[in-house]
């Protein structure tokens, strides 16, 4: 199990850890030293697995707008710092560290509020399809977008138009998708209904020329 922790000597920042289990359902124990750290760079947060012909990867955010210069989620003023998406191959654990990190995408500024996150990957036939939010969450601008690519690795080319953003199907700043194993079934967050909070909705995707939420 991959998860993010607050710093104990600066709540500001994150880091990502691991904790492992005889069962699925725990207990489980953690780590006792985080898998990401980069604390100069602002932190990790968002890990999410993923696994093709064997070889296993987590990908996570580096979290730059922690150290950002202002405005919304903290990096909508310029110089904007990087939130690249990192991909990191690891052991059969899931655990050990293997291979060089490779960067998969970064946030392109002022039309990104400064901010990429929550990375997801999944693969449909032969192309990798990393699904990604960007924009500040709360800002009504969140969106729900995808690259794809040939090689896990990269490099991705972002779709023109996001999956999902504000007022499609009704939804207000939709994003943090995860996939299931099957490249099917989707889950995503998005401003509640009622205003108290955000909600967890599901969808089915297919590719078409593109991907497609039913």
């Amino acid at each position: 199990m991959y998860y993010s922790a607050t710093v104990a000597s600066n709540a500001r920042f994150h880091c990502v850890g691991a904790a492992t289990a005889e069962t699925v359902l725990g207990p489980y124990m953690a780590l006792t030293e985080p898998m990401f750290c980069p604390l100069d760079e602002g932190g990790a947060i968002d890990p999410s697995g993923f696994e093709d012909n064997g070889q296993r990867y987590v990908v996570y955010k580096v979290d730059g707008n922690s150290m950002g210069h202002g405005g919304p989620c903290g990096n909508t003023v310029a110089p904007y710092v990087p939130t690249p998406l990192i991909l990191q191959p690891v052991g059969a654990d899931g655990i050990a560290l293997q291979g060089t990190a490779k960067t998969l995408l970064d946030n392109a500024g002022a039309s990104d509020q400064g901010v990429l996150e929550a990375p997801v990957i999944t693969k449909v036939g032969s192309t990798f399809v990393l699904f990604f939010s960007s924009n500040c969450y709360n800002a009504g601008t969140y969106t729900l977008s995808y690259a794809t690519s040939r090689s896990i690795t990269g490099p991705y080319t972002r779709a023109a138009t996001p999956l999902l953003k504000t007022g499609d199907s009704g939804f207000t700043s939709p994003g943090g998708a995860s996939v299931y194993r099957d490249g099917v079934h989707m889950v995503f967050h998005a401003q509640s209904p009622t205003g108290n909070g955000r909600a967890l909705y599901q969808a089915m995707m297919s590719a078409d020329g593109g991907i497609v939420l039913h």
